[in-house]
């Protein structure tokens, strides 16, 4: 069995005002170029791991056309939720909407063959930022109207931010608490231990923080993760990689130019 991931579909079979395509011309029918690329490389006895923003829909009923769209390509899915599903309700409600074959977690863990995987959103790590990863583009300021920053909501946005985080930071020991009950931590049997987060749990350079320490203690072999758009063309060296005893695997649809990254391979 082979791994794969592929974060960030940012699907909209049902919501065609929220198309991608005003983020950039790679974003073009971007819904076709993942299937095409999917199926060339995915086999229906494979495993892929989608981290989050899967679908621009606002109901769960409006996302089941994209949930669909997933279900019909090859190979078993594992989900999680990202900062843009605001469909994704009720965890129960989720999984009920999910065809067979494809599961959703949201602060816990799922054995399938040899491969553990545990997952929930996060949040943005505090001290970590992407300043020359991203290729941004100039904000627009209307004509006449003086851009003057606010430091009061400023630094009230950063106080909610870092209370979100801690929040989340509670919900990944949940998950990685849930991954040890299904696969206890030895690795005796060749068992992989996942981890799927949508935001990075680290910068680029793979510069320690909170949840990296989380992830040594409890002995991941692989982090995947999604939420960076619009890198920069021809990054030397790649970001991420590995950091022991765990490799980093940003997986964004754009990044990734919309086709599965393969993680590992595994047994049954």
């Amino acid at each position: 069995m082979k791994v794969f991931a592929l974060a960030d579909p940012h699907l909209s079979l049902a919501t065609p005002n929220k198309s991608q395509e005003k983020f950039g011309p790679q974003w073009l029918d971007h819904a076709r170029s993942i299937g095409e690329r999917w199926r060339a490389a995915v086999g229906e006895d494979d495993l892929v791991l989608v981290a989050g923003d899967i679908s621009w829909a606002m109901r769960l009923e409006n996302a089941q056309a994209d949930l669909d769209f997933l279900a019909a390509l090859p190979g078993t899915k594992v989900l999680i939720h990202g900062n843009h599903d605001y469909w994704w309700s009720s965890i129960s409600k989720v999984r009920r909407a999910l065809r067979p074959r494809m599961y959703a977690l949201q602060h816990d863990a799922i054995r399938i063959g040899t491969v553990a995987v545990c997952g929930t959103r996060l949040w943005d790590v505090p001290g970590v930022n992407f300043p020359d990863l991203v290729d941004w583009q100039p904000q627009v300021v209307a004509q006449g109207v003086a851009a003057t920053p606010d430091h009061g909501r400023a630094a009230q946005e950063a106080t909610e931010s870092e209370k979100i985080y801690r929040r989340e930071l509670d919900r990944l020991r949940m998950a990685l608490a849930a991954l040890n009950q299904i696969a206890p931590p030895g690795n005796t049997d060749g068992r992989l231990r996942i981890v799927m987060t949508h935001y990075p749990p680290c910068d680029a350079n793979l510069n320690p923080t909170e949840v990296t320490q989380l992830f040594e203690q409890a002995a991941i072999d692989h982090a995947v993760f999604g939420h960076l758009h619009s890198l920069r063309r021809g990054l030397t060296p790649p970001p991420f990689g590995y950091r022991h005893p765990t490799h980093y695997h940003l997986t964004a649809c754009d990044y990734l130019d919309f086709t599965p990254k393969l993680i590992a391979t595994a047994a049954m």
